[in-house]
């Protein structure tokens, strides 16, 4: 074990160094972002992990650590509002089924026929565009032979192989009846048991390094893990994740009530109750709002995954009832008809939505879904416009994890196709990237680069007038969280130490 505050540690992981927080670092030539999208030239410091003064000049003292920028804009470090990083990190081993990548059953077969090996094969991202009739005949028909388990892109189904199943069964001997029942199927396909598939078939621990690197690449220095199932379980998990560095990002982790009594560090925190609906199985009215009561005793707050009209009439019945918190949130709104918009705003409720659906899922979405209801989809311009508070997030790996890929598809609204889907809810670049820059336990409080503030920024390659026009993750150099360098496009900077 490393003790804390060692002056110079430096840790090497893929190529990019990290430095600790007790080193003084200077940005120079760097561009900050003021009101209304005005930007001013200067220089930033960083002491201690935190911005220690942004100024015209900087005293570059021996052993200080000096960037210089160029003249590129530097930001406050990403947040996603709403991930499911154990998900995501396991799809980096997964086999892609869907759109855009298989589009076919003729590309599904050669999808999944392409892995080797006998043990499981995990896919994810299918959707019924590609076949719609996927289930256990289908898959010991056409896949190899060995246990598959293909998740469903909304993350609710599972569709096994008999192989699969017998293994499935064979392992839940030792669990409830109830849950045994959960995991009986003829067809192959399981509703709703993630955490328990998860559970049995889990042999090797997904690449969570990998994932937290690639958002690292992102600008990403924080995340809220909205996966309904986290329990004490999981938090102990995510400390040991962070405790060894393989979890590069601050995480507010949101899930089950007994999350109340966890532990808080500076880099994890307890994040909302997450309750997940489906509005062919609503819960007990009553039972909502006693979750909503409950939760908001406890000073947390409430996150309410709703995907249609359904759901968000039953959510905004239930906050009637029990009452709002500033800061419970709609997680999704996927479906928003006018007076619905006009209910939001009377109960102060706060949206957390993905725009990057329009791009990835548009195009189905003007298919399947009635003309009428189009300008209710995914909306961000007029929800800011009723001032509603809105932030974003990706919903990876359910949705793509780029967050500048978000950002440009809320400015354009243009499908994978290229499409248009509902041009009036465009919002301005400076808006879309603001959705991704409020603070982890207040997301539509907006953070800048001052004094004081944890040192958490991310360093682009150009100036706001240019990347506000090439919102592209491509322009990331560099990405700092409390003062370390977790990720460096350059892998060299210019340090001035003791003669």
């Amino acid at each position: 074990m490393v003790e804390t505050g060692k002056l110079l540690r430096a840790i090497i992981r893929d190529g990019h160094e990290l430095k600790t927080t007790d080193q003084t670092i200077h940005i120079i030539n760097a561009e900050l972002l003021e009101s209304e999208g005005k930007t001013r030239l200067t220089n930033a410091t960083i002491v201690g992990g935190r911005f220690k003064e942004t100024a015209d000049t900087v005293d570059q003292n021996a052993g200080s650590t000096t960037i210089d920028a160029r003249g590129g804009l530097l930001i406050p470090g990403l947040h996603d509002h709403h991930t499911h990083l154990i998900a995501y990190a396991a799809s980096l081993v997964s086999v892609n089924c869907g759109p855009p990548n298989v589009t076919s059953e003729a590309e599904l077969i050669s999808a999944l026929a392409k892995p080797s090996g006998s043990h499981w094969l995990r896919g994810t991202g299918y959707h019924e565009s590609v076949f719609p009739h996927l289930d256990r005949q289908w898959l010991d028909t056409w896949a190899p032979d060995r246990p598959i388990r293909i998740q469903h892109r909304s993350g609710r189904l599972w569709i096994l192989n008999s192989r699969g199943i017998e293994l499935i069964e064979g392992a839940a001997r030792r669990l409830p009846s109830h849950e045994q029942d959960r995991l009986t199927s003829t067809d192959g396909r399981l509703f709703d048991v993630d955490e328990l598939l998860g559970g049995l078939t889990r042999s090797d621990p997904p690449p969570v390094g990998q994932a937290s690197q690639t958002l690292a690449a992102f600008g990403v220095t924080g995340i809220n893990d909205m996966t309904p199932s986290n329990n004490t379980q999981t938090w102990q998990w995510f400390t040991e994740l962070q405790n060894s560095n393989e979890l590069l990002q601050k995480v507010r982790l949101s899930g089950r009530p007994e999350l109340s009594h966890s532990q808080q560090t500076t880099r994890l925190s307890i994040g909302e109750t997450k309750v997940h609906l489906h509005d062919s199985s609503l819960p007990d009215l009553d039972e909502f709002v006693s979750t909503i009561t409950l939760s908001h005793r406890q000073q947390r707050h409430i996150a309410v995954h709703c995907v249609t009209e359904v759901e968000l009439v039953f959510t905004l019945s239930a906050f009637r009832s029990a009452g709002t918190l500033p800061g419970d949130r709609i997680e999704h709104a996927s479906v928003i008809p006018p007076a619905l918009i006009e209910q939001l705003c009377e109960l102060g409720l706060s949206v957390v939505t993905q725009p990057n659906f329009v791009y990835e899922r548009g195009d189905a979405y003007l298919q399947d879904i009635p003309r009428g209801e189009h300008p209710f989809l995914y909306r961000t311009g007029s929800l800011i416009q009723a001032g509603i508070p809105t932030a974003f997030g990706t919903d990876l790996p359910f949705g793509h994890p780029d967050p500048w890929a978000a950002m440009l598809a809320a400015t354009k609204r243009t499908t994978f196709n290229g499409n248009q889907l509902n041009e009036v809810e465009c919002i301005t670049p400076e808006a879309a990237l603001n959705g991704f820059l409020g603070e982890l336990e207040a997301p539509f409080t907006i953070r800048s680069i001052k004094p004081g503030v944890p040192a958490d920024c991310c360093l682009l390659d150009v100036p706001w007038e240019v990347l506000r026009s090439d919102l592209s993750s491509s322009h990331v150099r560099m990405t700092i969280r409390d003062g370390e360098l977790i990720y460096n496009r350059d892998r060299v900077i210019s340090s001035h130490l003791p003669r």
